[in-house]
């Protein structure tokens, strides 16, 4: 038997949450199966079940899917097998319902409060921010049985909860700084975001927790720090080797910032070949809709590969899939659909992005061809060529207007 839990328990929540491999956690979850499966274990239920409540409680890139029915039933039984992680678990996500308070072990919450408590005490990282959990949401108003009536004023009521929230501090602290770099989520959140009139924000402490994870090695955390020194703080050449770190211990969306900086050649030496690759191992593994522009950005420009449309439509429409009218290239995708490269041609399409998109030598150019053509819109030279015009330097647009003169009575006119 483990310190705290059952041997098979303790090396899952090694492998599941103080580290960041795949593989480990995979096989974590394969033993918790057969504990459950087998020994009746009611924590293996509660620790299993985690892996199903998304990435809440795991790592961003474990292989684990989403399954809220699967996790309900697992919690379920490991409450009815007298797992206290089991009941605060699910009172913590709001499925400690009242079947599953009748099948209870435990003569209250508050006794399975207290056994998750002990095990914090002695030094388990993940009852430690278990307990953090119900301090910083409020669950001992329910743990207590606590009742708003039962105070003299509205500010005590809103006293009590502040002592509740900040209560929820030392004990993220020593799980996060004890090797479990998932409990600085909240840590983080509690300083960035404060809650409401009760906490204020402190954007330095926020920035402290990043700092702190980081300088663990917790890779999520790295890439935390290395976003904003090298998009936030033009602090680049320390924000990329941040990313680099990030990157090298899988933590993928550190891999756009590695990919900027050798698209850009500003903190490495240019290598679009290898830019490129790192946008595309994010594409991959999807979700990511900066590595999807940035890639179809690249395949747009031909920029140090051989120009590809129809790949930088494919990927650009996976941006605009995931983010709508805040992606990145939606002038150069409406330019494709205006024009047809790369795709069916669809004026109706292009013209709705182009008029979304950012200002660009891309956009300007595709308005001007839209008016000077009529293409979607009523023809208007005089307006296609002042487009046409801002589109500056762009090889195509210094083309179409050397096609248009000048009349007599001061018109623009096709030559």
């Amino acid at each position: 038997m483990g310190r705290y839990f059952s041997d098979v328990v303790e090396k899952a929540i090694e492998d599941l949450f103080y580290c960041y491999d795949n593989d480990r956690a995979k096989k974590a979850a394969d033993r918790l199966a057969v504990a459950v499966e087998e020994q009746d274990d009611g924590d293996a239920c509660f620790f299993l079940s985690c892996c199903y409540l998304g990435t809440r409680y795991n790592w961003t890139y474990h292989s684990f899917q989403e399954d809220e029915e699967a996790a309900y039933r697992l919690l379920g039984k490991g409450i009815s097998l007298g797992s206290a992680a089991a009941v605060l678990g699910a009172l913590r996500i709001n499925m400690l319902t009242p079947e599953y308070r009748e099948i209870m072990t435990f003569s209250s919450i508050r006794e399975a409060w207290e056994v998750i408590l002990e095990k914090a005490e002695a030094g388990c990282q993940f009852c430690q921010y278990m307990i953090g959990n119900t301090y910083y949401f409020l669950d001992t108003i329910e743990i207590d049985d606590v009742r708003e009536s039962q105070f003299d004023s509205e500010e005590a009521w809103d006293g009590w909860r502040q002592a509740q929230m900040e209560q929820s501090i030392p004990w993220y602290e020593k799980a996060f700084m004890g090797g479990m770099g998932l409990a600085g989520r909240n840590l983080y959140d509690y300083y960035r975001k404060g809650r409401g009139v009760l906490i204020p924000s402190d954007p330095e402490k926020a920035m402290d927790v990043i700092q702190q994870g980081a300088d663990r090695g917790y890779p999520d955390w790295m890439y935390s720090l290395a976003n904003r020194l090298f998009f936030d703080q033009e602090r680049k050449d320390e924000g990329f080797s941040w990313a680099l770190r990030a990157a090298q211990q899988g933590y993928l969306l550190a891999l756009d910032i590695v990919g900027d900086g050798y698209r850009k050649g500003d903190v490495a030496e240019r290598n679009f070949t290898y830019a490129l690759e790192c946008y595309e191992k994010n594409v991959a593994y999807g979700g990511d809709p900066y590595a999807y522009d940035r890639a179809g950005e690249m395949y747009f420009l031909g920029q140090g590969i051989p120009q590809d449309y129809e790949k930088a439509v494919e990927y650009m429409e996976q941006a605009y899939a995931m983010r709508g009218e805040e992606s990145d290239e939606l002038d150069k995708l409406g330019l494709c659909y205006l024009m047809g490269y790369g795709c069916t041609q669809d004026v109706e399409r292009g013209k709705r992005f182009l008029e979304q998109g950012e200002e660009s030598w891309y956009k300007n150019y595709g308005l001007g061809m839209m008016y000077t053509q009529g293409m979607g819109v009523a023809k208007d030279i005089d307006k296609g060529i002042g487009y046409l015009r801002a589109a500056g330097d762009f090889e195509p647009a210094k083309k179409e207007l050397s096609r248009y003169k000048k009349g007599f009575f001061g018109g623009w006119k096709r030559i």
